[in-house]
């Protein structure tokens, strides 16, 4: 079990220097930089936009489901 983690480990890193090296040899900032930066923003990164307000919302729902509602009560019996 302990090799699987380490190839895992291992594999995730690879990817992720894979896409480093991409975002390296293939800039997309021309495109960015031409409009304003709002403009380019929702342009250029619109997924990464639309993942980080998702992420946003499953974090509020999350925080929501931990907090008692109005109604209930405190289990203990105080």
């Amino acid at each position: 079990m302990r090799s699987d983690r380490i190839l895992r480990a291992f594999g995730i890193l690879c990817l992720l220097s894979l896409g480093m090296l991409f975002g390296h040899l293939f800039p997309r900032s021309d495109q960015a930089t031409a409009l304003g930066f709002g403009e380019g923003l929702w342009l250029a990164r619109r997924a990464d936009l639309i993942v980080q307000l998702g992420l946003m919302f499953v974090g509020a729902l999350g925080i929501r489901a931990l907090l008692p509602g109005e109604g209930e009560e405190d289990e203990t019996g105080e």
